[in-house]
């Protein structure tokens, strides 16, 4: 008998295009010899082939690379191939069936390359950040999913439609699939080796650390800063502890070379002044730490201090293909090129943890560092690869780099030790002193944040200082206004503290100045911002929230000359723009043409819907508790309300995704808690319920291999720290989905024991007096949020939110005084 060849069978002829043709009967076989499978058609492998090439060849020139790396060559190959394999299908040409097999093996070596890439950048990233965290794992796994959609099945038609793999003899499987076999495993047993040094090289050298171990290190530290106050005084005026001048060290940190970098402020060659100094101290093994601290600070004035202690060093790695951003964890790690160091601390201060933009196309698009940069931060004149490190191999960028880890402690001004993790003070808890310092603190920094025309300040730096008022939103003015309104204006019945009523009033009275009326002076207005803006297409979400923030803010203003009711004229106007955006199913139009007061129907925004259902709640409670001519009738607004209740309830969401994932609908929640007291609907609280049990599973515990001081954050893990904001926002929704709960009778166990998760790590992350060592001098920072522990930017909204959450969750968990819901009517 002769035995099959391994070779497709050589085709007589172009791809069949019909059935017909497939249908001839084949040519007999040998005796013995397997049947040869019948080829493809042509068109489909064509059409196929055409759609992979370009998605393939776009891969390769716009994913996040620097240069050509392997990814980019061989994505760019199996480009070429689908592309050869489309056009010889489609001519036809004899060569196709061997393009569609070649095409087909190569797409399965793509694929075992592209898994070995994603796994083994899974292991280094696992390994750096002690557990990699369920959300970049299902990330990682997603990726890889979309590779395997898009080369898995094409290569397995491919094989099997032009003549399979190796068939095996009857008896005996032949030399080359023993041969084959042997291969495969050794390949296997190779990747495995690779993967266990890969897991090793993202492991650091210890160093010796003062006290002999982290756990000891505090107390030495406390026992060298005994004679702290015998130091000479700072002078009133010193400045903060910023610099981003790398610390010069004698050697580049090393195992068994212990490094300490000490930053204190110093006399300055100007008499009364004060500047900053960084001295690096490297002691001979043995050496007692606490003797050479106390000696380094012989020199210091007595005020601030920031102490890192050297805890780990590694030469700098590489996560994979594309994640070089990602090869120093954010706020943890510091780096070293040669004897100059830059703590973490400083590379938050210089946010340099969101330099790294991978993708050329979308500029905004940032996250971890970008090495080109440090290396000129740290003295190197001309990175590899050019100025901006442009076309430079990550490898020539990686090279004589040190990735540190530190253990970070600040000294405040009354000597006190406060151990640092990141920007924030892991050693803060939460309890009833904590909680309210805290809402305190956000209150005078928002307070501190206006200016006298009522806006508020929209960004600042906590290093620098730099503040821009540009970038005002409409909706965050009244966002932060309403917090104000809620949280501040003191207990039940009592007047709004002075300073408190004149903030509230100058934005009110801002937010006033932007309204346009319909027609000529109609009864229906909207805000604009610039309030000069052409046209007469007014959108929905900064109306709804500034009719939310008049209507909270409604009692508190009440002793002004023209109270009550100074601003009643204008809430009616800006009701009945919102009652003019509803939809016939319940819903919003995101936009409302003024001219013809009539809804501009289209996509909608984010958080808009659950602001309008917030704003006419509180409406309606208004119209039915103090009816005037300028409001809307309250049988109207409650009919409004019904319906957006019902659609949002039953229809918004009425879809397969709804049992996986929510978008951002926190507003929703602070609607029905808003409705407790007049307007309840069952399946409206369910929706906020359901909501926040979604999220709920996105707050890090204790059981999600986190590092201690990412508990309570909402986030995915180690490897991206958890925002602020988000955070908060969830906060937020939690506490009116507690006051939802009570108000049905179910149980809160669960729910207080997540809002103190939650409430913890949002104390731990605001700027304060120990972590505010090197903040500014010339802005309120103190009592800030920054975008997250590794992004030190404050904004308005970020405070707002998290004040948010801090007053409405205490006072639910009885940590704070006040209640945040109205008392609950039937359901």
């Amino acid at each position: 008998m002769q035995a099959p060849t391994t070779d497709p069978p050589a085709p007589s002829g172009p791809l069949p295009d019909s059935a017909a043709e497939t249908a001839a009967p084949p040519a007999r076989a040998a005796p013995g010899a397997a049947s040869p499978p019948p080829p493809p058609r042509r068109w489909a492998v064509g059409l196929l082939s055409a759609l992979h090439a370009p998605l393939f060849a776009w891969a390769a020139l716009s994913l996040p690379f620097r240069s050509w790396t392997l990814f980019a060559v061989v994505t760019a190959a199996l480009a070429l191939l689908h592309a050869a394999t489309a056009v010889l299908s489609l001519l036809p040409h004899p060569l196709a069936p061997r393009a569609f097999r070649v095409t087909s093996l190569f797409s399965l070596g793509y694929l075992a390359l592209l898994s070995y890439g994603l796994l083994s950048s899974a292991v280094y990233v696992a390994s750096l950040n002690r557990g990699l965290g369920a959300g970049i794992a299902a990330a990682l796994l997603a990726v890889w999913g979309v590779v395997a959609l898009l080369t898995l099945p094409f290569a397995c038609w491919g094989v099997a439609s032009t003549g399979g793999l190796a068939p095996p003899r009857r008896r005996s499987p032949p030399r080359a699939a023993r041969a084959a076999l042997a291969a495969l495993s050794a390949l296997i047993v190779l990747a495995a080796l690779a993967l266990l040094f890969r897991h090793r090289t993202a492991k650091a050298d210890v160093l010796p650390v003062p006290g002999g171990a982290p756990s000891g290190t505090g107390a030495a530290l406390r026992e060298a800063l005994s004679s702290f106050d015998e130091l000479p005084a700072a002078p009133a005026k010193a400045p903060p502890l910023m610099t981003t001048a790398p610390a010069a060290c004698a050697a580049p940190p090393a195992p068994g070379r212990p490094t300490l970098v000490v930053t204190h402020l110093a006399r300055a060659k100007e008499r009364g002044r004060a500047g900053v100094a960084t001295r690096c101290l490297q002691l001979p093994p043995g050496e007692d730490a606490a003797a050479a601290l106390r000696g380094a600070l012989a020199g210091a004035l007595r005020g601030p201090l920031k102490i890192d202690v050297v805890s780990a060093v590694q030469p700098l790695g590489s996560p994979g293909p594309g994640l070089v951003g990602l090869s120093l964890r954010p706020g943890l790690d510091g780096l070293c090129l040669a004897e100059r160091c830059l703590m973490p601390w400083q590379l938050i201060a210089v946010d340099a943890f969101n330099t790294n933009a991978p993708l050329a196309g979308v500029p905004d698009f940032r996250f971890g560092v970008d090495l080109a940069v440090l290396r000129r931060a740290l003295g190197e004149p001309e990175p590899p690869g050019g100025p901006a490190g442009a076309g430079a191999e990550e490898r020539a960028l990686r090279s004589g780099l040190l990735r540190i880890e530190t253990l970070s402690y600040t000294v405040d001004s009354a000597g006190a030790l406060h151990l640092l993790s990141r920007i924030g003070e892991p050693g803060v808890e939460l309890t009833d002193a904590t909680v309210q310092q805290a809402a305190a603190a956000a209150e005078r920094y928002i307070l501190g944040a206006q200016r006298k025309d009522g806006m508020f300040r929209y960004i600042v730096d906590p290093f620098t200082g730099r503040a821009s008022f540009d970038g005002f939103s409409i909706a965050r003015q009244a966002g932060t206004t309403l917090a104000l309104c809620e949280l501040g204006a003191g207990a039940e019945g009592a007047p709004a503290p002075p300073a408190l009523r004149t903030t509230v009033e100058r934005s009110l009275a801002l937010l006033a100045k932007l309204e346009r009326r319909s027609g000529d002076g109609g009864p229906v207005g909207a805000l604009f911002y610039p309030p000069d803006t052409r046209g007469t297409i007014a959108n929905l979400n900064p109306t709804a929230l500034s009719l939310v923030a008049f209507l909270s803010c409604r009692d508190v203003v009440r002793d002004t000359p023209d109270a009550p009711g100074a601003h009643d004229a204008l809430i009616g106007r800006l009701a009945r723009m919102v009652l003019a955006t509803q939809r016939d199913d319940g819903g919003f139009a995101p936009q409302l043409d003024l001219a013809r007061v009539a809804p501009v129907l289209g996509p909608t925004q984010l958080y808009e819907g659950g602001q309008s259902v917030l704003a006419l709640a509180l409406l309606e409670d208004l119209a039915a508790r103090a009816p005037a001519p300028e409001l809307p009738p309250a049988a109207e607004v409650r009919a409004a309300v019904d319906r957006a209740m019902d659609y949002y309830a039953n229809r918004y969401w009425d879809h397969f995704a709804s049992d996986f994932v929510y978008m951002e609908e926190n507003w929703h929640c602070l609607a029905a808690r808003a409705a407790l007291g007049r307007h309840r609907r069952d399946d409206y609280e369910r929706f906020c319920l359901d909501y926040v049990a979604f999220k709920s599973r996105l707050v890090l515990d204790e059981e999600s291999d986190v590092a201690p001081d990412l508990v309570g954050g909402y986030g995915f893990g180690n490897v991206l720290p958890p925002h602020n904001t988000a955070t908060a926002g969830f906060g937020e929704a939690l506490a009116a989905a507690m006051a939802v709960k009570a108000a049905r009778g179910e149980d809160l166990a669960r729910d207080r024991a997540l809002m103190e998760r939650v409430l913890g790590f949002l104390v731990r992350q605001q700027w304060s007096p120990a972590t505010c060592f090197a903040c500014s001098r010339d802005e309120i920072i103190e009592g800030g949020f920054s975008e997250s522990m590794a992004s030190p930017r404050i904004r308005i909204d970020y405070v707002q939110h998290a004040w948010a959450a801090l007053g409405h969750g205490g006072r639910m968990l009885g940590l704070l005084p006040g209640r945040s819901a109205p008392v609950a009517g039937p359901l």
